[in-house]
């Protein structure tokens, strides 16, 4: 194919035919060199420039194909033809000016292209309530039928994915307003992945997707029954090595688009199939963002811990996640792994007092039921997580009274993790704890300068918990500084054995007073306000007295 001329002047008059491809399997008419460029006004800026991250100006943000200009019966064809040109010369923008495009099916980004929307106007930054980008993607909307074998999954749930996970690099989604439709770009199933992956200044709602798991057709579930997908997949859910960038998204409450289930069958406690009545279809009963959200080691309690060596794809490099909003109704908001993630300025906010009568959308729940609600997780080594804004709220199970065993804050804990290495966790605010929990050992941890105050909702635990020891087995705690935190609620824990070079200074108690720090790991403990100290040696947890 002739590549398209880019000597043509922006505004001009230009011919623009259609020539049939003799590569059949394409499916698609292609343009040739006489296609229009890009008209005046299009953007051909780096719009994440301010972050300083060198690796964006890989992607060819000054070639610029404008969706409007290209033939093609609909938006999915129009799409599928200019991701074609583009990629004939190197990759580029795919530009969608302000207004509504219609999609069918779920996109597959090509290697090298960004889908781009107009810039958003005065309101900039996706913390602010009015951040509105004016280009919008509509993909299909699910029509629930609890008829038969109800409304087919097929129907609805798209999204954008890459054509070639293993490959594709220098690509993503920018500055789009996206309906019913979610972002994931994944990797191969041998952790094979392209690099320079974005996902920047975008809005989506109505993102979740329906559990796999249900129906349970062999348990004697209602063919038409569906529930959302647990902590697998986050709306938005990036794979890259390395380099990838969540930034300025904004996932704001969804709207109108949930639907209740009534005779919805389910196991309760005596694991007797009943019919219960009110069960929601909530799309942001989901997982908010992950970036190489990996499970690393062993489960919980158990090890091995992931290292570089058993678990290379979990310790990337060059990770951003930043200046995000996220609204949750359960599920975790941000997830990542690598070496070296940055966290950084986002904003979390959970509904309150959701009541969650499963989990699963198989088994009732109960208080010992978890949902995973919590704002950050952190998994990986050199991680900092910095200025982030959070308010985490429980779940109440089935019987409306008791809270779902869940609720953290940031947490970094044992299960399918490593251990912590030189991380920072600092100027955070937020109504639950801060979770370092029973991490197998720790060498290198800043806790410095965030607020936090605990929710009578947010869960049990110390505003401030570190603990490298699991339950009956002591691991080392090494350099942790906590310094100039303020607190409220349940004071501080540190534990490791052995203890070394470890400080809790300058800390302050919000509120009622005193708070304890409880120091296990041989903390020197000096200049703190409004606390206790309980310096009891830590015991293992078949040792302690009733």
């Amino acid at each position: 194919m002739i590549a398209m001329n880019n000597r043509c002047h922006p505004g001009l008059d230009r011919r623009a035919f259609l020539t049939a491809t003799s590569a059949a399997s394409l499916g698609w008419l292609v343009l040739t060199d006489t296609l229009r460029a890009a008209p005046a006004g299009s953007p051909t800026n780096n719009p994440t420039k301010h972050l300083k991250l060198p690796w964006t100006d890989d992607i060819k943000w000054a070639r610029v194909l404008n969706i409007t200009g290209v033939p093609g019966k609909d938006t999915d064809e129009k799409l599928a033809a200019a991701q074609t040109t583009l990629v004939a010369q190197g990759g580029g923008v795919v530009y969608f000016p302000p207004g509504t495009y219609r999609f069918a099916e779920s996109i597959q980004l090509r290697d090298g292209i960004v889908l781009r929307g107009a810039e958003p106007g005065l309101i900039t930054r996706a913390h602010d309530d009015k951040y509105a980008p004016p280009s919008r993607l509509e993909f299909p909307k699910y029509r629930f039928s609890d008829q038969g074998d109800g409304t087919p999954l097929s129907t609805a749930f798209k999204g954008i994915y890459l054509e070639d996970p293993a490959a594709a690099s220098n690509c993503g989604v920018v500055n789009l307003d996206i309906n019913h439709g979610h972002i994931h770009f994944r990797e191969a199933d041998d952790h094979t992945c392209g690099h320079n992956r974005i996902v920047f200044g975008c809005v989506l709602r109505n993102a979740a997707r329906p559990n796999p798991d249900v129906p349970d057709l062999a348990m004697g579930q209602k063919p038409w029954q569906r529930y959302t997908v647990g902590y697998k997949d986050g709306a938005i859910d990036v794979k890259a090595n390395p380099n990838g960038l969540i930034a300025n998204n904004r996932l704001p409450q969804s709207g109108d688009d949930n639907f209740t289930m009534n005779g919805f069958l389910m196991l309760d406690r005596q694991r007797k199939l009943t019919a219960f009545d009110g069960i929601i279809f909530d799309y942001d009963n989901r997982a908010g963002i992950y970036l190489n959200h990996y499970g690393i080691g062993g489960p919980g309690g158990q090890g091995p811990d992931g290292t570089p060596e058993t678990h290379p794809f979990g310790f990337r490099h060059g990770l951003v996640i930043r200046d995000n909003y996220v609204y949750n109704t359960g599920r975790c908001a941000i997830g990542f792994c690598g070496d070296g993630v940055e966290c950084r300025n986002n904003v979390i906010r959970f509904a309150r007092e959701v009541w969650r009568p499963t989990v699963t959308g198989r088994h009732l729940s109960t208080g010992a039921s978890t949902n995973d609600n919590r704002a950050v997780e952190m998994r990986g080594w050199r991680w900092v997580v910095d200025g982030n804004d959070f308010e985490v709220y429980r779940n109440l199970c089935s019987d409306r009274h008791f809270a779902i065993n869940d609720g953290e804050g940031l947490m970094h804990e044992d299960h399918v993790n490593a251990t912590v290495k030189d991380s920072v966790l600092t100027n955070n605010r937020g109504n639950a704890y801060l979770s370092i929990y029973q991490t197998a050992g720790i060498d290198g941890l800043l806790v410095e300068g965030n607020d936090i105050r605990i929710d009578r909702g947010a869960g049990g635990e110390p505003a401030i918990h570190v603990t490298a020891n699991r339950t009956n087995d002591p691991f080392p705690c090494r350099n942790v500084r906590i310094v100039n935190n303020s607190v409220s609620g349940r004071g501080i824990l540190i534990s490791g054995v052995p203890g070394e070079n470890n400080l809790i200074k300058g800390n302050k108690v919000l509120g009622p007073a005193p708070q304890k720090i409880r120091n296990q790991a041989n903390a020197l403990v000096e200049n703190n306000e409004g606390f206790e100290v309980d310096a009891t040696p830590w015991q293992p947890h078949r040792d302690r007295k009733k």
